[in-house]
């Protein structure tokens, strides 16, 4: 039994959120019955289109040659330190887990954001650096 079935059975999960984020930090993805998550886990069945990485924040396609043109599906992997309750599916427990992409070869996909993100903090590591972070205050600040 995993990480996952284990957190799943113990809050009684009915409902997985399995996400990926674009490149403008929107989450995309599907949702998924519990039961039907963790056998997808097991099969390496859960797959989503690489062109979500090419889609801008308007919805539209931008014209590149970053992703296959045949439009190729790409397998989700849960990271288990992601999965989180949905707080306001009380009546039906629902939980998100954060997924991370890969070609049906096993190579990550080097352009989805969570990749990007993750090259960097090595990229920092190797040089001995901590990134740090800070949210933007003018969205705190100001109250309705």
């Amino acid at each position: 039994m995993t990480q996952l079935d284990v957190w799943i059975k113990e809050h009684r999960i009915e409902e997985v959120e399995c996400l990926v984020a674009d490149m403008g930090g929107v989450h995309r993805g599907k949702i998924l019955p519990a039961a039907k998550f963790l056998k997808s886990g097991r099969e390496r069945s859960l797959r989503m289109t690489e062109g979500i990485f090419a889609q801008c924040v308007t919805g539209d396609f931008i014209e590149s040659e970053v992703t296959d043109p045949s439009d190729i599906d790409v397998y989700l992997r849960p990271d288990p330190a992601t999965i989180k309750l949905v707080p306001w599916y009380a009546e039906n427990p629902t939980a998100q887990v954060i997924h991370d992409c890969f070609y049906a070869d096993g190579r990550p996909v080097e352009i989805a954001p969570r990749r990007v993100l993750q090259r960097v903090v090595e990229a920092y590591a190797e040089k001995g650096w901590r990134p740090v972070v800070a949210p933007e205050l003018e969205f705190f600040l100001v109250a309705r």
